[in-house]
């Protein structure tokens, strides 16, 4: 059997490509929170229509869990955010005096952590 020669990873590209991955991940966790909170606006509406409707109250009970589920979510997902929120911060530190960083990368990063997200 003949041994495959194993070529090495490409060097990392300083801090840039680090920036652009957390930059990916916060962005993923904002619509992540966005989503959970949408989901709960939605069963609350659908719980209050089941009640509204007469329905069974064993639908309406089990339709309350789902909607206990996405309030239990949105903390978490919110604390993930704060997490990832903090490395972007420590990103941007790193990279704000890299020349080979994207500018724009840049700039969108400290867009979203000027604006708060949380």
């Amino acid at each position: 059997m003949a041994s495959r020669k194993l070529r090495s990873a490409p060097p990392e590209a300083g801090g840039g490509k680090k920036l652009k991955n957390q930059l990916g991940i916060v962005k993923r966790m904002l619509k992540e929170v966005a989503c959970y909170e949408r989901e709960v606006v939605a069963n609350e509406a659908r719980v209050q229509k089941m009640r509204d409707d007469g329905k069974d109250p064993y639908d309406i009970r089990k339709q309350e869990e789902v909607l206990q589920e996405s309030y239990m979510m949105i903390p978490d997902s919110k604390t993930r955010l704060e997490a990832t929120l903090v490395e972007l911060n420590g990103c941007v530190e790193e990279c704000k005096d890299d020349a080979e960083v994207d500018a724009a990368l840049l700039e969108e990063a400290r867009t979203i952590l000027a604006s708060g997200a949380v």
